[in-house]
């Protein structure tokens, strides 16, 4: 059994703005080495491949289920890829395979009604930032109102602590996972699940995890950052709980992440705790 964090939906049936062209132009600019590849990632996935195509490789891989999320950089690009009614949609159509998390739009100045809208009315459970990319400071108290939102909704809240090197513009030192402290200090009620392993921060994101009862570490990285990953630290420190399994599938395909975890140096239950158990009284299942 596994369940899996964070999966990007890029399907047909998703939305991936009005011109390929004009959001590979945005995203990877005209001149941006690798702009090619990723057009054609995005052009396969927009034409070929299905939502049914994911839970199909889903059973495949024995993913029992997802958590899908939005790609909503509309405040600092102009673009979208998977609405929020998209996850709705797909959430409607296999409720017992996907989790919707929001993407909202944190710097708007309507996101605290995206994010009640999100939640109420479509029903989705959890909130995906990524603020390097949506270039927005996560601890600025200016944006408390959402996180006193998020409370009252008692949702938890997935955010991207990472580099960001594949978008141009992005603001890398905004993915640090020193800026969850602050916010965790100050809301210490509201679940928060750190992604991409903090990456290259590694110390830093198992220093905030550790302090804090309601952060977690998810794991959706490449598996060669897996041998510098102190896993051996969350067993002595009896932090297992921390780490959930995640893959940012199709970005970081299954058949590369889940061979990798079931071959890593430590216990069978640990193993379990990731792939499964952590993240199924996190989310309540």
């Amino acid at each position: 059994m596994i369940i899996d964090m964070h999966v990007h939906p890029f399907c047909k049936e998703a939305y991936w703005g009005d011109d390929l062209e004009v959001l590979a132009d945005k995203l990877l600019g005209s001149n941006k080495k690798g702009r090619r590849g990723m057009y054609k990632f995005f052009e396969v996935f927009n034409s070929k491949i299905s939502i049914d195509d994911y839970v199909s490789a889903m059973k495949k891989y024995e993913i029992d289920k997802a958590v899908i999320v939005s790609f909503n950089l509309i405040s600092a690009y102009g673009e979208c890829i998977v609405t929020n009614e998209d996850l709705a949609n797909f959430v409607e159509k296999y409720p017992n395979k996907f989790i919707g998390f929001a993407g909202i739009d944190v710097p708007a100045p309507d996101a605290v009604d995206q994010l009640e809208y999100a939640i109420t009315s479509l029903n989705l459970k959890g909130v995906k930032l990524v603020p390097p990319l949506q270039k927005f400071d996560i601890s600025d108290k200016q944006y408390d109102p959402l996180w006193h939102k998020m409370l009252d909704l008692n949702i938890p809240l997935w955010t991207h602590t990472k580099d960001q090197t594949s978008i141009i513009g992005a603001i890398t030192r905004l993915g640090h996972p020193m800026l969850i402290d602050d916010l965790a200090t100050r809301y210490q009620d509201l679940t928060i699940i750190m992604g991409h392993m903090g990456y290259p921060w590694f110390w830093e994101a198992i220093s905030v995890a550790f302090r804090h009862p309601n952060v977690y570490i998810d794991i959706s990285n490449r598996p060669i950052y897996y041998k510098y990953f102190p896993w051996d630290v969350f067993t002595v420190e009896r932090f297992e709980h921390k780490v959930l399994y995640a893959s940012d599938h199709p970005m970081i395909n299954w058949n590369e992440t889940i061979p990798a975890v079931k071959k890593l140096p430590i216990s069978d239950g640990f193993r379990d705790k990731i792939f499964y158990e952590n993240a199924k009284k996190l989310l309540k299942l």
